[in-house]
């Protein structure tokens, strides 16, 4: 069976490591146990159920509601095997972005629908370009809070393949979602 290995990387807080967490829980990846866990951890916290719990270990980590540390995730379809590695998407830890993403074959970048491009979207993207890492695909994380508009979506879309392009990617896809509330 084929194994792909693929970093999420993107701006802080756009949703990494909701998305990896959403996608384990949307193919029946998660064992039962997790879910109870996450679902704990979260109400604990006083928030609603949050995916990115799965991914976030360290107790810093979930307190401040950022990834520190590189993270690989493994599930499989019928088809192939996968490895996801969830890339902290905060300044201060480039260096583990890069780590991380010098082991993947392709990325999937993930940006707020309402935020746009960001420091570290421009940076995480020149840096899978300087990587030799061409297949991509391109998120629009967070539709739900644009009323999941066409018109928004159509916009960044642009913007995004305007700097992409510049950067000599060409993204596979454009997909908008709600990692959240899936």
């Amino acid at each position: 069976m084929q194994t792909l290995k693929f970093v999420i990387v993107g701006h802080v807080d756009h949703g990494k490591s909701t998305l990896i967490g959403r996608l384990l829980y949307e193919t029946g990846s998660l064992p039962e146990d997790k879910i109870k866990e996450i679902e704990e951890t979260s109400q604990q916290l006083g928030r609603e159920t949050e995916f990115a719990y799965l991914l976030d270990h360290l107790e810093e980590e979930r307190s401040q509601g950022i990834t520190i540390e590189t993270t690989q995730v493994f599930f499989k379809t019928k088809k192939r095997e996968y490895v996801i590695i969830d890339a902290p998407g905060h300044v201060e830890f480039v260096k583990n972005m890069v780590t991380g993403a010098s082991q993947a074959e392709a990325g999937v970048l993930i940006v707020d629908v309402k935020e746009g491009i960001r420091e570290q979207t421009k940076r995480h993207s020149f840096l899978l370009s300087l990587l030799g890492i061409n297949q991509i695909i391109v998120v629009i994380n967070k539709m739900d809070l644009a009323d999941y508009s066409q018109e928004r979506f159509n916009q960044l879309k642009q913007n995004l393949e305007s700097f992409l392009n510049s950067l000599g990617l060409k993204p596979l896809f454009y997909l908008p979602l709600s990692a959240y509330k899936g």
